[in-house]
Formats: C-alpha cells, sequence, structure tokens
C-alpha cells in the first residue's frame, strides 16, 4: 500500500473507474491507482471533485490536508470506527488517573530512552563530540519519569529532556553553514526547525491514521492535557517516534548532504505561522524553556522549496518503508507498521489484555 502526495498547484483530481487522475487544465499529469493507495496527502491549492471525494471514503483512503508549507489542516475519514467497545474502555481507563499516569510514565521513559540513545550514537560516531554528560543526564531524567509522582511532574522532567537533548542534537550537524541554537517551532527561523516541524507533522499524520484505524477516539490521551481541538492520543503515541524517525532522518539529509540550505527560502511571516497550533506537543515546562530563551524578532520563517519539499518527502517515505526488528514480536516490518502495531498493543493495554504499556526502544 502506497502514501501519495499531491503537491502541484491547481491541479484537479477527478474519479476515472477506479484511478484518481491528477489534472492540471487538460493535462493529464498522474494516475493513483485506488487498490494501491493507504493514504492521500493533498498540499495547498488543490481540488477534489465530488465523485473524488466520494470515492475516497467508499474505498477508506485516509485523506490529509495540509497547506503548502507543510502545516496540518485536516482529514478526510470515513465513518468512524465501528470499535466502539474499545472507545468504552478507552474512555474509562484513560479517565482512571493511575491508570493515565502509569501508562503517560512509560511513553515519557520510552521517549527519553530514545533521545538518549540517539546521542549516544553520535557520541560514538566522532569523539570530539563530548555528549557524556548529556547522556547521563538524560539516563537520570528517564529514571526519574519512571517514580513521577503526578503528571506535572512527568512532563516536567520531559521538558528538561528535549532542551538537554537538542542542546547535544545541534552539535551532530557536519554540513556547512547548517547550524541549530534551539527548538522554534512557530514559525521554524532556520532550516533545520523548518525540516523538523514538517517531520512530526508527517509523523503525526502516520500515527493519527493507526489511532483511527484500530478505533481509538483521537481526542483523549493521558500525557498531553485534554483540549478543545487537541488529539492527544496521537500525539501521545508519538513521542517515542520522534528521535527514531525524524531527528535521525533531519540529521542524515543534511549531513549526506541530501538536502542543502539552497533547499530553503526565508518567507513573510503569515497569520496562519503565527497562529496556535493545536498539535504542538510542546509540554508545558518546554514551552516556558522556549520563552525564557527570547526568540529573534527579526528572523523570518524559513521553509522548504518547492524542490527542497519533494526531496524531503521522498526521504521520509523511504525511512518509513525501512525494515526493522519490532520489540514486542521480534518480527521484522517497516517503520510504518511497527506504528500500527504499537497503537494495537496500547489498545490491549487499554482493554485489560496487557498489563503494562512496553514502549518502543531504539537500539
Amino acid at each position: 500500500m502506497a502514501v501519495a502526495y499531491v503537491m502541484e498547484q491547481g491541479v484537479t483530481l477527478n474519479r476515472e473507474g477506479e484511478r484518481l487522475v491528477v489534472r492540471k487544465g487538460s493535462t493529464t499529469l498522474h494516475a493513483l491507482h485506488l487498490f494501491k493507495l493507504e493514504q492521500l496527502v493533498v498540499m495547498g491549492n488543490v481540488s477534489l471533485t465530488p465523485p473524488a471525494l466520494t470515492c475516497l471514503l467508499d474505498s477508506g483512503v485516509d485523506t490529509v490536508f495540509m497547506s503548502l508549507n507543510g502545516r496540518y489542516k485536516g482529514r478526510l475519514q470515513s465513518p468512524l470506527s465501528k470499535n466502539i467497545t474499545l472507545r468504552c474502555d478507552q474512555f474509562r481507563r484513560l479517565g482512571d488517573s493511575a491508570f493515565c499516569l502509569n501508562a503517560a510514565r512509560s511513553i515519557v521513559a520510552g521517549k527519553i530512552n530514545n533521545l538518549r540513545t540517539a546521542l549516544q550514537r553520535l557520541n560514538r560516531s566522532r569523539e570530539t563530540l563530548e555528549l557524556d554528560d548529556h547522556i547521563l543526564e538524560l539516563k537520570q531524567l528517564g529514571q526519574k519519569a519512571v517514580e513521577a509522582e503526578n503528571l506535572e511532574i512527568l512532563r516536567g522532567y520531559e521538558g528538561r529532556a528535549a532542551v538537554r537533548y537538542f542542546d547535544g542534537f545541534a552539535r551532530g550537524f557536519l554540513a556547512e553553514g547548517v547550524t541549530f541554537a534551539r527548538r522554534v517551532r512557530r514559525p521554524p527561523t532556520d532550516p533545520v526547525n523548518a525540516l523538523l516541524s514538517l517531520g512530526y507533522t508527517l509523523l503525526f499524520n502516520t500515527v493519527m491514521a493507526a489511532v483511527s484505524l484500530v478505533g481509538f477516539d483521537p481526542y483523549l490521551g493521558c500525557l498531553h492535557t485534554v483540549d478543545y481541538g487537541r488529539p492527544s492520543l496521537p500525539l501521545d503515541l508519538m513521542e517515542e517516534w520522534r528521535p527514531v524517525i525524524v531527528d535521525s532522518l533531519v540529521l542524515s539529509v543534511f549531513n549526506l548532504k541530501v538536502i542543502t540550505l539552497e533547499d530553503f527560502i526565508c518567507t513573510p511571516p503569515s497569520l496562519e505561522e503565527d497562529a496556535p497550533d493545536p498539535l504542538d506537543p510542546l509540554a508545558d515546562d518546554e514551552e516556558e524553556t522556549e520563552k525564557s530563551q527570547g526568540k529573534n524578532p527579526a528572523a523570518l520563517p524559513v521553509r522548504l522549496t518547492d524542490t527542497g519539499f519533494r526531496k524531503f518527502i521522498t526521504q521520509f517515505e523511504r525511512k518509513m518503508g525501512e525494515k526493522v526488528r519490532f520489540h514486542l514480536t521480534d518480527q521484522h516490518f517497516s517503520y510504518r507498521d511497527c506504528i500500527r502495531e504499537q497503537v494495537r498493543h496500547f489498545a490491549r493495554v487499554v482493554r485489560g489484555e496487557e498489563a503494562v504499556y512496553r514502549p518502543v526502544a531504539w537500539r
């Protein structure tokens, strides 16, 4: 099954039999076979005809709408999963503060472990990075996360781990001119932040699709606070995958010069970029840290060119297709399938079929 991205501006998707045809005026650019299509990502000014929309709904193709700059807008989905028993269990178990805390501890501890592994890999690759203190502190924060007394304290550990991690992560870039001072989200003001933000949005799309497929209500999670319009559960379940998939990919595309500084442009700030983002995964302490560091008001938003965007999408999908060992079964799956299996594992924990949530452990 394939994921298709439609980025050409001004095109229309029409249905022709069991295909979606991408046209610009009278010119046919591409044809998408529905039986091969798992997810369709539509970016910017792209039109879908009513027959095309109906066909996507009938075929169960998860259809995601994003801005041209890569900001998530929404999705078109078939009727809500019929798995009402799972959602009943979800509301019952995630309404239990003790269950929520235990699950959130596992998620944060797993994330911090993977942040630590990422820095260990960097430290082994180059002797001059001097990341031993960062690695030790992340180990200590991971141990504290397992014993956190409440969610507020737990989010504090997560926030401190993120600050320490990104300080070490910044030392991993080899390409000339590529620098990273700190995580800046709204809007990204340098190429590294631009790729991180886009990568996290693409990762969110994958996790959200898995959460919906399994039958969860995406708006009720255990780690991220419940807020109007915030899909807390996929934000929870994507945490452990951030360093494994997105951060490692961003390092590699710059260091291997797959993407260069020429693939980015500065753009005037827009209302869309300054608006609050319901998908912003910041924990409260992490956001306060970012605010305390201050932002450069003169810095312009940075985004990928069309060519750079296509390069990164290609690399992201290649990464998602890599086969790796899934920690719960020792079977080899693609990263996309591992994410689905991990969401199914969380469902079994919610149902009480398994005792504890076991986050993915990056080696």
